[in-house]
């Protein structure tokens, strides 16, 4: 970097990102973040105690400003000091062809000029500036550009806003719907509970009888029972629409991993692909009997890849299995080959092709119905202890578990059923890693 540019790296460390210019009572905020005191409070709105940083969208509180002395006396020292330095960058700058200053500055082709090379040509028709002028006018358009930038990214976080809004007012809606069907099936099975109790007494009033006579007296009354307990009652489980999170899967895959398969953690029954990402089952074990143990849990198997912190993404086409599981295992499970994977070394979600062509996602605390999923994704924040599930094409969330406790080392974890339902092998695939430039 030349003197030039650590002159302006210099002006830029000590500059606010809000006004543009030095500092004036710094503050540093949680995220590490400096501003201008002033400038920070502006973009805090009503009387809220928390707001969003204007530099990285974190959350920080006006109460936690932390003044920055050492910072002010440095900016209002740069700030003496750079007139200066850029007066002696005057006799360090002059043209070869000429021996002259470089005073001016041609916008159209971004370079420094002598008197002499401003009247050439090829700068006849340019618009030539005085270099201090040239530098203001720069200036301004860096201001006017980040204030656009600011002004856009609001826009972005509004519209996720008012679409989280309408999510949950749909969500909400659904609950009351789905909690006003069952009290009609609650009234529905009190009445037939009252109907069968009825029943009980007309039948002990009748033990008494002829059984001729008792058989002629129930006839009807069991008749009109049964026609009564025959009524069916609507017990199918509640539903819950998805709703599609603008630009969830792009935000996602930021932190994607390519994960491939571990093949000493697989069941005996599955097959590998020779690049690792596809896993087939396989009516005929292709390992030797002693290593039967290794996936005791299902036909399983591990991902290559270990997480002992940060945050990690990853995609599986489930296709069209009829039976499947997904999530991440402890890593212990690995470390000994004779041990058998047990349920609460897995924090995983599963799928279940039922009849009707639905799937019941198989959670820890039960199940719900949900739409036919080709393509999974799942994202784990280790330190925080979350690990949620998507289905990719719809860009919707499927189930999201947090302050889970993660110890150790975790690996990807992928399991299936031997055969589909027309009795075909059962088989999942990972997804390849997306590059910048694909």
């Amino acid at each position: 970097m030349d003197v030039r540019g650590l002159i302006e790296s210099l002006k830029e460390d000590l500059t606010c990102s809000i006004c543009l210019g030095y500092f004036t009572d710094p503050v540093t905020v949680k995220c590490g973040h400096t501003f201008c005191t002033q400038c920070l409070l502006q973009c805090r709105k009503g009387g809220d105690d928390t707001f969003t940083c204007p530099e990285c969208r974190g959350l920080i509180n006006y109460r936690n400003f932390t003044p920055n002395k050492s910072l002010q006396n440095l900016s209002n020292t740069g700030k003496m000091l750079r007139p200066h330095l850029l007066q002696s960058m005057v006799h360090l700058t002059t043209c070869d062809q000429h021996g002259e200053q470089e005073k001016l500055f041609c916008e159209e082709d971004q370079i420094s000029l002598c008197e002499s090379c401003s009247l050439a040509p090829e700068h006849k028709h340019h618009h030539v500036l005085p270099m201090d002028k040239a530098a203001e006018n720069c200036k301004e358009d860096v201001k006017v550009f980040k204030q656009s930038i600011i002004c856009e990214y609001e826009k972005i976080c509004q519209f996720l806003q008012n679409e989280e809004i309408q999510h949950l007012l749909k969500l909400e809606e659904e609950f009351k719907n789905n909690m006003a069907k069952l009290k009609t099936n609650q009234a529905k099975l009190s009445q037939q509970l009252q109907n069968v109790k009825r029943m009980i007494l007309e039948v002990e009033e009748s033990l008494d009888k002829a059984p001729s006579q008792m058989l002629e007296v129930m006839k009807i009354p069991l008749e009109r029972k049964e026609e009564q307990l025959l009524q069916e009652v609507d017990l199918d489980s509640s539903t819950w629409s998805s709703f599609p999170i603008t630009g969830l899967r792009k935000m996602l895959m930021t932190f994607q991993r390519d994960i491939t398969l571990y093949p000493e953690t697989a069941h005996p029954h599955l097959i590998l692909s020779e690049d690792l990402k596809h896993i087939k089952c396989g009516s005929i074990p292709q390992y030797p009997p002693d290593n039967e143990e290794r996936s005791a849990l299902a036909f399983s198997v591990l991902g290559t890849q270990t997480f002992t912190s940060g945050k990690h993404y990853w995609e599986v086409e489930v296709g069209d299995n009829t039976d499947w599981l997904v999530g991440v295992c402890k890593d212990s499970v690995s470390q000994n080959e004779k041990r058998s994977i047990l349920p609460d070394d897995v924090t995983a979600l599963g799928g279940y092709r039922s009849i009707n062509d639905f799937f019941i996602w198989k959670l820890q605390n039960g199940f719900f119905i949900s739409e036919s999923i080709d393509k999974m994704g799942i994202f784990l924040d280790y330190e925080k202890g979350h690990i949620a599930f998507y289905n990719v094409i719809e860009e919707t969330l499927l189930h999201s578990a947090t302050d889970i406790i993660f110890q150790g080392t975790l690996r990807p974890y992928f399991a299936l059923s031997l055969h589909n339902e027309e009795g075909t092998p059962a088989s999942l695939s990972l997804s390849p890693r997306i590059t910048s430039d694909q």
